[in-house]
């Protein structure tokens, strides 16, 4: 199991190999990843004679009688659930947003609010340049300055309705 094979194609280390045995044993896995632990097991003698335990375990436990659970397992697994620690929990239940419609997903100096008072100061100050034509290059400057103010209210806008639409689906 040192790790280091001879093969030009791209290996795979012991650890990968050994990471993956169940997943090749249940022949889950793409054909170029299960060749490339087959070459491993192939060249590498530890991790053959780890697949070769696996395979063996695997096979008694197939020969293993199937057994019923008892009819109350259900009944007994609820009343093992403490309700109180349940209803306490209902806070993490809620209706989610993804992630990216999270306040802390911004940064905290666009949600700042000396940013997004700055940034709406210099749209007011471009937009009326603009209608007075004293300033008519400075229209971009304008929607750069918006931009803080329009990222916020959008994600706040984007919170909202997953929330209302989550929460009439609930």
């Amino acid at each position: 199991m040192s790790g280091q094979h001879s093969r030009k194609a791209p290996h795979m280390t012991c650890a990968e190999c050994q990471h993956r045995l169940q997943e090749y044993l249940d022949g889950g896995m793409s054909k170029p990843e299960s060749m490339r632990v087959f070459l491993h097991l192939r060249d590498c003698n530890g991790c053959a004679e780890e697949m070769a335990r696996l395979e063996q375990l695997v096979s008694l436990l197939e020969v293993l009688p199937e057994r019923e659970p008892p009819a109350d397992f259900d009944a007994k697994v609820l009343a093992a659930v403490p309700y109180d620690s349940y209803k306490a929990m209902a806070g993490l239940r809620q209706a989610r947003v993804p992630v990216f419609l999270e306040k802390e997903s911004l940064p905290a100096w666009v949600r700042s609010r000396s940013v997004r008072l700055s940034g709406a100061s210099l749209a007011a100050i471009a937009l009326a340049g603009q209608f007075t034509g004293i300033l008519p290059s400075w229209s971009l400057m304008g929607l750069v300055g918006l931009a803080p103010e329009v990222t916020v209210a959008l994600q706040g806008l984007g919170r909202r309705l997953v929330v209302a639409v989550k929460g009439t689906e609930a």
